[in-house]
């Protein structure tokens, strides 16, 4: 079991969409499908049927919305500053270290 693939059927804004995807990620997607129409839902309730919006710019609100909320989570999560951080550090210790008698 674990990573063997499958096809996954989900339904987005009332749309099926088939995907291949590995059984170990099922419950991601089903868990991004669900987000993805309550947040489609929320915009078709802000802006209201009669704005002349369609399904089509609901879901783009919805993808930039989240692309742009995982931009600002790899940005947080950069440990590079870190890492040279502690490779300076290192690198400052061996230095001293060798000139010890």
């Amino acid at each position: 079991m674990g990573d063997d693939k499958f096809l996954l059927t989900l339904e987005v804004d009332g749309r099926k969409y088939p995907l291949k995807i590995n059984r170990s990620e099922e419950g991601a997607f089903r868990a991004a499908a669900k987000k993805i129409n309550d947040k489609v839902n929320q915009y078709r309730i802000a802006y209201g049927q009669n704005s002349g919006m369609i399904a089509q710019d609901f879901i783009a609100m919805t993808a930039i919305q989240v692309l742009a909320k995982n931009f600002s989570f790899s940005d947080k999560n950069d440990t590079k500053p870190f890492e040279d951080k502690i490779n300076s550090l290192l690198n400052e210790l061996d230095t001293y270290l060798k000139k010890q008698p």
